[in-house]
């Protein structure tokens, strides 16, 4: 009998501060009927009304907001793998990813490629790209490793070798770079930047003269897109 009155009081109390039956709820162990019983005829000021009015507007531009963003991830799903799929083969998207890339990030050099960056997912993506689509031999490949004087070196050429898939002999002496007091830069890449490097003037001439040839046919005032 104690317990009842107590929770009476409780739901009483909170409904004087304002509260919504279903904020009552969360609160007080008892049924959305009882709060209903036990607060009808309890008067809420203006201010506590217009409050859980806003409350409410807002719960349901909340969900609707929600719901549209739902909505728009699984179009958004939807239209790119329906162009994927237009793609004629893997080759070719893997193809267009790595040229991309490398037209964003690679230097551009006569007699070598080079590719730098932090992302270890980019990284074995233009592995990819060079061993699938130009054909680079393992023995080509040199890994340099760029990292804060304060950073575990070690640690560092272990993880870009697993991630290049490649082995010690394709490392060459990493770069330590002295960075500035209080940087963010370990914080931020704690394994620090990966180079490739192909030291190959076919391959070199190959990627450049595909990337020329990709520039002309999709970004020449002639050129269209089906």
């Amino acid at each position: 009998m104690h317990r009842k009155e107590d929770l009476y009081q409780k739901v009483v109390a909170l409904r004087y501060k304002g509260f919504s039956y279903n904020e009552i709820l969360r609160c007080v162990p008892v049924g959305n009927g009882t709060i209903s019983r036990w607060c009808h005829g309890i008067s809420l000021t203006k201010e506590q009304k217009r409050r859980l009015i806003e409350k409410r507007r807002n719960n349901s531009y909340i969900r609707h907001l929600r719901k549209q963003a739902t909505q728009s991830k699984k179009e958004a799903k939807i239209w790119a793998r329906e162009q994927i799929r237009k793609l004629s083969s893997s080759d070719q998207l893997l193809l267009i990813s790595g040229l991309l890339l490398y037209w964003a990030e690679g230097t551009s050099q006569p007699k070598s490629l080079q590719f730098t960056n932090t992302n270890p997912q980019i990284v074995k993506l233009m592995m990819k790209f060079f061993r699938k689509i130009l054909k680079v031999s393992e023995k080509k490949f040199r890994i340099m490793v760029r990292i804060g004087d304060e950073g575990n070196i070690e640690r560092a050429k272990r993880y870009w070798l697993r991630t290049t898939g490649l082995s010690k002999r394709n490392l060459r002496r990493p770069e330590i770079l002295k960075l500035v007091a209080n940087s963010k830069s370990l914080r931020k890449h704690p394994y620090g930047i990966c180079r490739i490097e192909i030291h190959d003037i076919s391959l070199a001439r190959k990627l450049t003269t595909l990337i020329k040839e990709f520039s002309k046919k999709f970004l020449s005032p002639r050129s269209s897109v089906d």
